[in-house]
């Protein structure tokens, strides 16, 4: 019965609409990130994560009743595989939480454009997927242009690079067992159960800082802070940007393959470029227009031998 309903959990070839979903998720993300990155200078990493999680986990949830329920979306042929998975992700996010509360989202993003890297190889000795020489040079161009426009400084070996460069193949890993859970889970299941481990993960972390108060930084504690409604609002609004992101991101790996999603990692570059200028009156210089140009030229061209490779196999069943 339920095994009927995940019947239709397949992978399936269209590229396009996978690029334009990681797009999508990818341009949620930054956003939600620069609503964290305020949060994280007045509560602590461990309440913020937690309160993330929650918010997220709420239209999730909501989703479910739309397309069979919990229990039928929730349903899982391949637990170990959702465990391997939760821990690589577990780890990852709160990698990358930690770092918000030490670093800039400048570096954040700066070694973040790396993922590409881990994720090409990763792909080709996990999913063994063919790796195009186009997609390799392609992947190199956009770093350059990332290279261009960020201008790494002598500032950027600090603990929180380290921190970001660990959190970023984890990413690249995690983005990898998603696809290879996309083929027989739900992509909600996939979106909901990092949430529900964080959830827990966090109220023991939040024990055990009670417990052990001269161990843990104080950002560790999870003892609660009063908030007021602005901010209440605030994480309903990281939790649906990030819902959504995880939704989108979740489809676009059924759609296409990690490869070829790669060098779209490079896109919200775009999105904190906009963000600094909006909401911090930033203007990109030279160096940052430049390196935008080469990163856009680098994404078409993978867009372009996307749809290319596509016609071809279309032409070849024809």
């Amino acid at each position: 019965m339920v095994c009927e309903a995940n019947a239709d959990r397949k992978l399936q070839n269209k590229a396009v609409l996978g690029v334009g979903l990681m797009i999508l998720g990818l341009a949620l993300y930054p956003l939600s990130d620069a609503f964290i990155k305020h949060l994280m200078g007045t509560y602590s990493v461990c309440q913020v994560t937690l309160l993330r999680a929650f918010t997220r986990l709420v239209p999730l949830f909501i989703a479910t009743y739309f397309q069979g329920g919990p229990r039928k979306i929730l349903y899982s042929k391949h637990p170990t595989s959702h465990l391997t998975r939760l821990t690589v992700n577990l780890i990852y996010t709160f990698c990358f939480m930690f770092a918000f509360s030490l670093a800039s989202l400048t570096t954040i993003y700066t070694f973040s454009y790396t993922s590409p890297f881990f994720m090409i190889v990763l792909g080709s000795l996990m999913l063994k997927e063919k790796v195009t020489r186009e997609r390799w040079v392609a992947v190199g161009i956009g770093l350059i242009g990332v290279v261009i426009a960020m201008r790494p400084g002598s500032s950027v070996m600090e603990s929180a690079a380290f921190l970001v460069l660990f959190a970023t193949f984890l990413g690249a890993l995690n983005k990898i067992l998603m696809r290879r859970l996309a083929s027989t889970e739900h992509s909600l299941a996939i979106a909901i159960y990092p949430n529900l481990v964080m959830i827990v993960a966090m109220l023991i972390l939040g024990l055990m800082s009670s417990s052990y108060t001269n161990w843990l930084s104080p950002q560790f504690n999870l003892v609660w802070k009063p908030m007021p409604w602005a901010h209440w609002g605030l994480f309903a609004i990281v939790g649906v940007l990030t819902a959504g992101a995880q939704y989108a991101i979740a489809q676009s790996l059924r759609f296409a393959q990690a490869s070829i999603l790669a060098p779209i990692d490079y896109s919200t570059f775009f999105w904190v470029v906009a963000l600094d200028f909006t909401y911090w009156n930033k203007t990109p210089d030279i160096y940052t227009l430049i390196g935008a140009m080469v990163i856009v030229g680098s994404n078409l061209f993978i867009l372009y031998r996307t749809r290319k490779e596509e016609a071809a196999k279309q032409a070849s069943l024809a």
